[in-house]
C-alpha cells in the first residue's frame, strides 16, 4: 500500500471525472438544442467523438477512483476527489463559459490549503491490514439506507432547491458507499476472478452506483445545480470518512493541538466546496442559457 501513489491515483481521478464531465456536458448542449426527442439526442450523442472521449475519460477515471482506493485509505482518497471542483473550472471555461473570476481562484487557494491542512494532519499513513468490521460496517450501511430513505421522501415533499438538495445529499451518501464497495471489490480482485465474481460485494457495489448516478440526475433536474452539487460534495466525502473510520479502522490522530487543526482545515474545506461547486453550477447554467434555442431568441416586441 502507497500513500503517495493513491494521492496521485486520486488526483488524476478527479481531473479525468472534470475533463469527461465537461465534454459530455458540452455535447449534451449541443445535441439538444432543436431536437425535443431524449431519443434523438442520445443517437446524436453516441456517434459524437466529443461525447464518446468524454465517456472514455470517465472509464479511464474510474480505474484510476478504483486503484487510489486499493492502494489509500478511503480517508485518504475520497476527500481528495473534491480536487475535483478545481478541474471544473478550466474545464468550464473550455466548455464555453466565462473567464476564471478572482473569486473562484481565492476559493481554490483556500480548497487546496484546507484539504492539505486536513489529510497531513489527520489521515494516517497506512491503512490496516485486518478484513473489514462487520458490525461496524452493517451498522454503518443500515444507516445510510436510512439516510437516503429519509431524504427521498423529505424531496418527494418538497420542491425546488429543498428537493434539490436532498436527492444531492442522498447522491452523496450513495458514491460514498460506493467507494467503499469498489475499495472491497478491488482487493477481492487480488485473490483471483473466482473470488470476485463469486462476492456480493461486486453486484452490491453495480446496483449501489448506478443508484447514486441515477439519484444524481434526478438532483439535477429537480432543482438548480447550486443546490444539488454543493450536497453532493460535500456529503460524499464526510460519509467516506466515517466509513472509513467503522469499518476499515482508518485511524485520526486526536491530541488537542490536531484536533483543533482538522476542524478549521475541514470547515475551510467544506465552505470553499460549496463556494466552488456553486460557482461551477452557475457556469454550467450560463452555457446552457447561451446555447438553448430560447436563451439565443431575441426578445419579442411588445405587443
Amino acid at each position: 500500500m502507497s500513500a503517495g501513489v493513491a494521492t496521485l491515483s486520486a488526483l488524476g481521478a478527479a481531473a479525468l471525472f472534470a475533463a469527461g464531465t465537461a465534454l459530455q456536458y458540452r455535447e449534451a448542449t449541443y445535441a439538444g438544442s432543436g431536437l425535443a426527442s431524449p431519443l434523438a439526442v442520445l443517437r446524436r450523442l453516441v456517434v459524437s467523438p466529443a461525447w464518446l472521449l468524454g465517456t472514455a475519460l470517465l472509464g479511464v477515471g474510474l480505474v484510476f477512483h478504483a486503484y487510489a482506493l486499493n492502494q489509500g485509505t478511503l480517508t485518504l482518497v475520497q476527500p481528495l476527489l473534491i480536487t475535483g471542483v478545481l478541474f471544473t473550472l478550466p474545464a468550464s471555461r473550455f466548455a464555453g463559459g466565462p473567464p476564471l473570476r478572482l473569486v473562484e481562484m481565492a476559493w481554490a487557494v483556500v480548497l487546496v490549503a484546507g484539504l492539505a491542512a486536513f489529510l497531513v494532519t489527520s489521515t494516517p499513513t497506512s491503512q490496516s491490514s485486518q478484513a473489514v468490521d462487520a458490525l461496524p460496517a452493517v451498522g454503518i450501511a443500515a444507516g445510510c439506507a436510512a439516510g437516503v430513505v429519509v431524504c427521498l421522501i423529505v424531496a418527494r415533499r418538497s420542491r425546488g432547491n429543498a428537493a434539490a438538495t436532498m436527492l444531492g445529499v442522498a447522491a452523496g451518501i450513495g458514491l460514498a458507499g460506493s467507494a467503499a464497495l469498489i475499495k472491497i471489490c478491488t482487493e477481492l480482485a487480488t485473490r483471483g476472478l473466482g473470488a470476485l465474481v463469486s462476492s456480493w460485494q461486486l453486484y452490491a457495489m453495480a446496483v449501489v452506483g448506478l443508484s447514486s448516478v441515477a439519484l444524481s440526475q434526478l438532483a439535477y433536474r429537480a432543482g438548480p445545480m447550486t443546490a444539488s452539487i454543493p450536497a453532493i460534495n460535500t456529503v460524499n466525502p464526510i460519509v467516506s470518512v466515517l466509513l472509513g473510520w467503522a469499518a476499515f479502522d482508518d485511524t485520526f490522530r486526536v491530541s488537542p493541538a490536531a484536533l483543533s487543526v482538522e476542524i478549521v482545515s475541514l470547515v475551510a474545506v467544506m465552505a470553499a466546496t460549496v463556494a466552488l461547486s456553486r460557482h461551477a453550477a452557475v457556469r454550467h447554467s450560463e452555457v446552457r442559457l447561451e446555447r438553448s434555442p430560447v436563451g439565443n431568441r431575441p426578445p419579442s416586441s411588445p405587443a
